[in-house]
């Protein structure tokens, strides 16, 4: 392995820690809030579990890796792009961290690909409209929109009728039932977050080494692939183990305050989302976006007024700001690197 594709690697590994770190609390924060789990119980169960769902997700991209053998992924979504990319993606993902606010480590990183993409396009001389478009209706533009606003949809409509069919019997055992599903949901909703993460950062692992020259099939990957696959998904399981209280807090105070039903609700819609997502559309769906919207839909469903509406509007306005950010911030950064030829390092000697 060359020292560019390791310095690309340790930039995709670091992107992984820090969607295990950032996210975190889109699985733990219900379950820790309402006592299904300890604080530790949760991360260590959810950091696992994540590393599972990682290599997981990656093995499922190198059935159709043959894709990355064109010759426009060579030429176009190499070392430099993704590099420029990831860089974007941690100081993105770091400012909305400081700030408390829950945002997607994927959009941000799709919209800061698709930047970069157009810079190394126009530096190339190619006709960018189509490829571009393409790229940001379906990859950011789909999910950004409709994934929330599904999860937020489904939460408003099925919290009703699962209250009515939990809160039969005693208080102890709804108590026990509404623990018990916050503890599944961890779980599930840790899986869907590392399948999303390792089918995504296995893409990019892949373009770039086919982008270095390598040759990568289903049943003949390369070492580094491999190799770059395990580091990747042990990333995100210890980046988990961090915790990221500070958006935990943000998701069960600052947006709003449910009662364990309600919150159980809220915490399995979006793990079935990621797995739909995942499996079934294979499109990047945001697990932060689905769990704020999942769990404001539940809280609309309460008697009383008890969504902050002035922090979800805040959380939205940065939302939206997000892909234009990044898009910019990738499309810059490529532009002021590409005179300088830093892709040579990147070819094998």
């Amino acid at each position: 392995m060359t020292a560019g594709l390791a310095v690309v690697l340790v930039l995709l590994c670091a992107v992984g820690a820090l969607m295990g770190f950032r996210d975190a609390p889109n699985a733990a924060a219900l379950p820790v809030r309402y006592r299904a789990l300890t604080p530790r119980g949760a991360l260590l169960l959810t950091g696992a579990v994540n590393t599972v769902g990682a290599l997981l997700g990656i093995g499922l991209i190198t059935l159709s890796v043959h894709y990355f053998t064109s010759p426009a992924v060579r030429s176009e979504i190499g070392p430099l792009a993704v590099g420029v990319s990831c860089a974007v993606t941690l100081v993105w993902g770091l400012l909305l961290w400081w700030r408390r606010l829950p945002g997607s480590s994927t959009h941000a990183l799709i919209s800061a690909l698709a930047g970069s993409h157009l810079a190394v396009r126009l530096s190339l001389h190619i006709d960018v409209a189509h490829t571009i478009f393409d790229l940001v209706r379906a990859e950011v533009l789909l999910s950004l929109l409709l994934s929330p606003l599904i999860a937020w949809a489904l939460a408003r409509l099925l919290t009703a009728p699962a209250m009515r069919l939990a809160t039969r019997g005693t208080t102890v055992n709804v108590q026990h039932r509404a623990r018990v599903a916050l503890g599944i949901s961890a779980s599930a909703m840790a899986m869907g977050h590392g399948l999303q993460a390792g089918q995504r950062m296995g893409v990019l692992w892949a373009a770039v080494l086919v982008g270095s020259g390598s040759v990568l099939a289903p049943d003949a990957l390369t070492a580094e692939f491999v190799g770059g696959a395990f580091l990747f998904a042990f990333a995100v399981g210890l980046g988990t183990l961090g915790g990221a209280w500070r958006i935990a807090w943000t998701l069960t105070e600052r947006l709003v305050r449910l009662d364990p039903l309600r919150a159980s609700v809220a915490a399995v819609i979006p793990a079935g989302l990621l797995f739909v997502g995942s499996l079934v559309f294979h499109l990047p769906l945001s697990s932060t976006h689905t769990a704020t919207a999942a769990i404001v839909g539940a809280g609309q469903t309460q008697t009383y007024a008890s969504v902050r509406w002035p922090t979800v509007l805040r959380v939205v306005g940065w939302w939206l700001l997000t892909p234009v950010a990044c898009a910019l911030l990738g499309l810059l950064g490529t532009l002021a690197l590409l005179p300088l030829d830093l892709w040579r390092p990147f070819s094998a000697s």
